[in-house]
């Protein structure tokens, strides 16, 4: 990635506490996740001259976003969740009058690809052990398909304040290859690479315009923030904690994590984060990264930045 020169917080540990019956959205425990969320937010709310409607997407079932201090900050706060979400549960724990405030959106297609069925269309081909010829020259026609539709167009220019919680990793391809599982034994290797490659270029195609929503809904004077997991740790790319604390510069420890980004990273995530970034301005932006347990003991190396897009 190119010229990064923004301000930088070095990555520090999460050491979030399970079973406490309130609530930490990151005032009280330094090192959490919500913590590092609650900074990007801050940042981000802080510059703005108006503070009328923000929008989280993908803040439903995790918890990353204090939706009610977020109410309080703003006349109106929209959250938006491809599936049912636990909005009503959070809200209820707030006990104020954020529930007024906020508006829950669930079902929300941000890829345009049930406009073109293709879900169903994709367990046919399956089902019907097509050609991987055919499936690769499908999805990648997919990829332009999907473009003659737009994704919230009401909304758009609508927010001061546009909020993408860990979105980018959960896009489509996931379930693509969930549904290919099940009906991959019908293909050999060859033809499977051929159809891993289709789902590759659909998912980086879906990535580039999830990033052209997000910038949509903002306002002109709005601010983005974003967050995603980047890497997972484990016994072998461990070594990315240890050699990054032993840096002294910022520039050396940018270098050797965005580096490490490229090596190790998931690629989606990577492109998805490199795609905002190559769009935001250089001026006032937060980047932020931090260790982060997630469920499953899983540990993840996560960035996020603040700021707003050039025009």
């Amino acid at each position: 990635m190119r010229g990064f020169h923004r301000t930088f917080q070095p990555i520090e540990y999460d050491q979030r506490q399970v079973g406490d019956s309130v609530v930490d959205w990151g005032s009280q425990e330094w090192g959490t996740h919500r913590f590092h969320v609650r900074q990007l937010l801050e940042h981000a709310i802080d510059s703005l001259s108006i503070r009328d409607k923000a929008v989280v997407l993908g803040a439903g079932n995790h918890g990353d976003v204090d939706l009610p201090e977020l109410a309080n900050q703003f006349t109106q706060v929209t959250v938006m969740d491809t599936e049912a979400n636990a909005i009503e549960e959070v809200l209820e724990q707030s006990g104020g009058v954020a529930s007024t405030k906020v508006k829950s959106l669930t079902h929300i297609d941000y890829t345009c690809l049930d406009q073109i069925q293709f879900y169903e269309t994709w367990e046919d081909l399956l089902i019907n052990h097509a050609p991987a010829h055919e499936i690769y020259s499908y999805l990648k026609n997919c990829s332009f398909e999907v473009r003659k539709y737009e994704a919230l167009p009401h909304l758009k220019k609508s927010f001061s304040l546009v909020i993408s919680s860990s979105v980018h990793t959960q896009l489509f391809y996931i379930n693509a290859l969930t549904q290919f599982s099940v009906y991959v034994s019908q293909y050999n290797s060859q033809e499977i690479g051929q159809i891993i490659e289709g789902l590759m270029y659909l998912r980086n195609s879906l990535i580039t315009d999830y990033n052209r929503l997000l910038v949509s809904l903002l306002k002109p004077e709005g601010k983005l923030v974003m967050w995603s997991e980047m890497i997972r740790l484990n016994e072998q790319n461990q070594i990315v904690l240890d050699n990054l604390h032993a840096l002294h510069t910022e520039k050396e420890r940018m270098a050797f994590l965005f580096r490490s980004f490229g090596e190790m990273g998931m690629e989606v995530a990577v492109l998805g984060l490199k795609g905002l970034y190559d769009q935001m301005k250089p001026e006032g932006q937060l980047f932020k990264s931090w260790f982060n347990l997630a469920g499953d003991e899983k540990q993840y190396l996560t960035a996020g930045f603040s700021g707003a897009v050039r025009k």
